[in-house]
This record gives structure tokens, sequence and C-alpha cells, in this order.
């Protein structure tokens, strides 16, 4: 059996959904991989565990426990990331994985310090994959590095793509719903409901990031598709995608309580917009399309029959599948889904990179 080192940043929601699945498939890993995953550190934003040896199932339990409770992870304030991966090398750890499932900046330092010594990398954060291009490049197609989940959760996006592209079918378009959050919004206003209160409703089910800005800018939908357009061989850069923002610039500078009520005057326009769909058939998605290596982010109408109407998808156009488009739908987010897309790419890792 093989002992692979987990360090894991982040223990927000995915992350704790991430732990509780790893202790609860450790059998099963077993049986199936002959690998037992030794979670030694855990990192939030600002406290950390460290077990050289792996965190027990008792205490990574009590430690998801104690997030759940909004309670320090623990009572060791966290040296900086780079600091974290230096403590596996002081400890002789061999064949470690690291995973990311923050939204932070700046993670590169850390990303390269692993790569260069042969550690492993699994990536839900976006961020590393979208910056720019000179800086991002390195981690496309490296063998050490897995990201399945930084587009389309659970989703199997990024397996689908990289089969298109080993087995040579070039990629003409790629087009999807992106957001679930910005999918149910639309879709309460199909139905009459205001934007304003579709938006609130979003938030108070915890569908978007605490600041729904985050969402509405569409900046992570931007970045799932650059992500996508630059494994397809597109060096993107943000200029290359332009992206509709949900909300003027004159809100950027709100709290979230001001921005939350100034969000009524926004009602009317989108209002209009939504009922011109209807007129001719039609409901309003938000919708990425890339080509050619320039792309669109934003409201557009598609026909209300249309089973795309209703669904969170990826559609990719290619050579072999010039026609008709091969297209990936299903749930895709959530915590739960998010998580296991980051475990199967653990799993991976364990497989090709550091064998039985």
């Amino acid at each position: 059996m093989k002992h692979i080192p987990v360090i894991l940043f982040g223990v927000g929601g995915v992350g704790r959904a991430l732990v509780q699945q790893i202790v609860a498939s450790r059998d099963q890993m077993l049986a199936r991989n002959a690998c037992h995953f030794e979670l030694v550190a855990l990192a939030d934003s600002h406290h950390w565990l460290w077990q050289p040896q792996g965190l027990s199932n008792e205490q990574l339990l009590a430690a998801v426990a104690a997030k759940q409770e909004r309670q320090p992870l623990g009572d060791q304030p966290r040296p900086g990331n780079l600091e974290i991966v230096q403590q596996a090398e002081a400890a002789w750890l061999n064949n470690v994985i690291i995973v990311d499932v923050t939204a932070s900046d700046g993670m590169e330092p850390v990303l390269d310090f692993a790569l260069e010594r042969r550690y492993g990398v699994v990536l839900a954060n976006k961020k590393p994959l979208a910056g720019p291009w000179p800086t991002a490049r390195r981690y496309f197609n490296h063998p050490l590095l897995r990201h399945e989940s930084t587009v389309g959760g659970g989703q199997p996006v990024i397996a689908t793509l990289r089969y298109l592209l080993d087995t040579n079918d070039p990629i003409l378009r790629i087009e999807g719903q992106l957001s679930g959050t910005l999918g149910f919004i639309c879709q309460q206003m199909d139905e009459g409901v205001p934007f304003s209160r579709a938006l609130a409703a979003a938030k108070g089910r915890g569908y978007t990031e605490p600041d729904p800005r985050e969402d509405l800018a569409g900046r992570d939908v931007m970045r799932k598709v650059m992500i996508l357009g630059r494994m397809a061989g597109w060096p993107l850069e943000e200029n290359d995608i332009q992206v509709e923002s949900l909300y003027p610039s004159a809100l950027a500078h709100l709290s979230v309580r001001e921005f939350m009520a100034a969000a009524v005057a926004l009602d009317p326009a989108l209002r209009d917009r939504v009922n011109a769909a209807g007129v001719a058939g039609e409901v309003l998605r938000y919708v990425a399309e890339l080509s050619a290596g320039q792309g669109t982010v934003g409201l557009r109408p598609v026909p209300m029959g249309s089973a795309l109407a209703n669904l969170k998808y990826i559609s990719f156009r290619t050579g072999r599948y010039n026609d008709e488009p091969l297209l990936i739908a299903g749930k895709g987010a959530g915590v739960e889904m998010t998580a296991a897309g980051v475990l199967g790419d653990m799993v991976d890792l364990a497989r090709e990179a550091f064998g039985r």
C-alpha cells in the first residue's frame, strides 16, 4: 500500500467535504487503488493542523466539526503558504500532493516549489491557471498537476477536453452555461421575479459569494472559459474575452448591504430584456462562448423550449463533433461535487504519477 501525504489549503465548504470523502473512502481507496491519503496538514486563512505522520480520522472529523461551527481550526497560527510546503520537505516526505481549494491570489510560488520537488498538485482554485499567460503556461499539460474541479465542478469537463486533444481532434468552439448562481437568477427572472429579489434569494440560499458582485461581474465564468481555451491551444489573456457585468461600475464601491439595496435600480432594465426575449420565444441565460482565441461572456437569448435553457452545460464543437457538438451537462455544482472532482484528481495522480 502506498501512503500519499496530502497538504490541504482551504477548509471551507469544499475542503470540509473533501476531508469527509477521504475519511469515508478509506476502504475503497485501499481496495481499488492500493493507496492511503495521509492528510498531514490542513490550513485555513488563520490557523493550521500539522502532523507529519498523518492526522487521524478522529482529528480530521473533529477539525471539520469545528469549522462547521465557525470555530478555529486549531490553536496554532499558520505559517506562510510556502513555509507550509517547505515543512513537508524538511520532514522528508515523498510523493506529496498539494491540494488548493481556496480562491486565493498569489499561490504560484507554492505551486512552483511543489512541482520542482516532484510533488503533485491538485487545483480547484482557478486563479493560477487564469493569470497572465507567461506565468500560467507552465501549469498546462504538466504531468504532476490536475485541475478537474476548476471547470464544471464534478462534471468530467477537463478530462473530456484532454481526451479530445489527445486524440488529435481540433477544438473549433467552446460554449456553456458555467455559473449555477447566474442560472438560478435567470430562471427566477423567467418567472417574473425582479432581478433584485432573485439575487437576494440566491444570496439567502448560499448560492452566491459573500459579495454577490463576485458572481455578477462574470469574472469567475471568464476564468473557467479561459482555462478551457488555453487548454485548447489559444494563449488567451483577459482582454481577449469580452465580459458583461450585471451591475454598473457606479455600484462597485458600495458595501454589500448597500449594494443589495441599490440592486433594485437594476430591475427595470433587466425586466425589459427578459420581456423582449419572451416575446421572441426565448429566455435570457448567462453564456460563455469562445472560438478562434476570442470570446464573449454575458446574457444571451436562448430558445425557450431548448434543453440548454435549463442546464448547466459545456459543449465542444470539434473536427469530429462539428455537425453536432459534444455536450456535457448535469448538476456539476455544489461542494460535494467539487470535492469529488478534487478527490478524483488525487486518485489519478496516485495512479499515474506515483504508481501503485
